[in-house]
């Protein structure tokens, strides 16, 4: 008897061995499954792209760089990576990622790409009006690289547009500061926007306007010699342009005002000059 619950023992153990190394060996079969290749990871990641699953796509990519980190690929992973959270709207965090990869890649093309998609980021942000202005002045910093560093580039043309249109807006958003103060009286405050705006941004579509308020401003100050040559200025680089046509009214309400308080007709005469 006791012989017998002996070889059922030794059975039992036999059986639950095989058993063990069985598992294992499904376990380990399994796991290489899980785990494909770089290439494939890589391969997905891009298809889900084209499908626009950007968030399946940004997982994937971070699955490659967890499970392959010396790849070949890896360096691309972590750019596409980031696109597919600029796409994704995850904008932060495809601002992380950009950093730290300019950090540890000063220098080559994926870098080059990486400052204009960063420029993109901060771009996408500056849409709505109102919104901090320092958001602006990052994005214009962004495409100034590209513009100076890679002047020949695929991108350069389009982060000119873009600086373009970014200036127009820091252009405005200082004429509406500026314009409150006006309103406000507080000419001096007033003027310092101005000039800000004809030393920094004299490309910009606001200028006619500019020259405008600040011909307005410095009337009301008293400096009137300054006035004409702003207004001078105006009418001679925007001669058609409807600010043109109000700073002769503009002259006109002030040239009043000291008429009637004995204002010498040799202002009068200053204004024949340039408008007959």
């Amino acid at each position: 008897m006791l012989k017998k619950l002996s070889t059922n023992s030794i059975f039992i153990k036999i059986i639950v061995t095989l058993f063990l190394l069985i598992s294992c060996s499904v376990s380990n079969n399994d796991d290489k499954k899980e785990i494909p290749t770089d290439v494939k990871i890589y391969k997905k990641a891009l298809l889900l792209i084209e499908q626009k699953n950007y968030k399946g796509a940004s997982t994937e990519f971070e699955n490659l760089l967890l499970n392959y980190p010396f790849s070949n690929l890896a360096v691309k992973s972590e750019i596409t990576s980031a696109y597919s959270l600029y796409q994704d709207n995850q904008i932060k965090e495809a601002i992380i990622k950009l950093n730290n990869f300019i950090e540890m890649n000063p220098t080559g093309e994926l870098t080059m790409y990486a400052h204009y998609l960063l420029g993109m980021c901060y771009y996408i942000q500056t849409s709505e009006r109102g919104r901090d202005s320092s958001l602006t002045q990052k994005a214009l910093n962004y495409f100034q690289i590209i513009n100076t560093k890679y002047p020949n580039s695929k991108y350069a043309k389009d982060a000119k547009l873009k600086i373009l249109y970014l200036n127009n807006r820091l252009a405005e958003n200082e004429l509406s500061v500026g314009k409150f103060y006006l309103k406000k009286n507080a000419t001096g405050s007033a003027i310092n926007r101005f000039k800000v705006i004809l030393e920094k941004f004299p490309n910009t579509s606001v200028m006619p306007e500019t020259l405008f308020r600040l011909s307005e401003a410095l009337l009301k100050t008293g400096l009137k010699e300054e006035a004409k040559k702003s207004i001078a200025l105006l009418n001679y680089n925007f001669p058609k342009s409807e600010w043109s046509k109000l700073s002769k009214s503009l002259l006109i309400q002030d040239l009043n005002k000291n008429i009637e308080g004995g204002f010498p007709n040799k202002f009068k005469n200053y204004l024949k000059a340039i408008f007959d």
